[in-house]
């Protein structure tokens, strides 16, 4: 029998390689919680299908290499892809790093020193100057002490 694994890719970068990320729930007793740990494979893609984000099942089989032992067998779930409405560009969901304005305001930041024409780096994204977040206005008291103390001596409340 051989051993299959169900795992997500996680990186694309080599020839006829992928890398996998395998989930494996370990139940820890010591603080007596279940814990989520993984392992990284690298498998072989012999058709080069696969695209990072999707859900695959690997198989092992003969040595391939120093750290391949593992071949793609299906593609389980294929990634989700999302296609912006100002370019047209196809992008995978694990893909996007882009920043853009439109993204922004559709989170709720406010976009400060933003310049179309301009690309912004991961450095930029991250400042206070460039994107802040907006902070909900807090609500005015309308508590008014004196009155209140004015009240309750005339109602009696506060005479001993």
């Amino acid at each position: 029998m051989r051993h299959n694994f169900i795992g997500m890719v996680i990186s694309t970068a080599m020839d006829k390689t992928v890398r996998v990320k395998v989930p494996k729930r370990v139940f820890n007793s010591h603080v007596q919680k279940e814990l989520l740990l993984h392992k990284n494979y690298m498998a072989h893609d012999e058709l080069e299908k696969c695209k990072v984000g999707d859900i695959v099942r690997i198989e092992h089989c003969r040595k391939l290499s120093r750290h391949k032992s593992f071949a793609v067998a299906e593609i389980v779930k294929s990634a989700r892809t999302w296609t912006d409405p100002e370019t047209g560009e196809t992008a995978s969901r694990f893909a996007v790093r882009g920043f853009s304005a439109t993204s922004a305001s559709k989170k709720g930041t406010e976009i400060r020193n933003y310049k179309p024409d301009a690309k912004a780096s991961k450095a930029d994204v991250t400042t206070k100057e460039f994107a802040t977040p907006k902070v909900p206005e807090v609500p005015k008291n309308d508590i008014n002490l004196e009155a209140d103390l004015k009240a309750y001596e005339s109602n009696g409340v506060l005479s001993q």
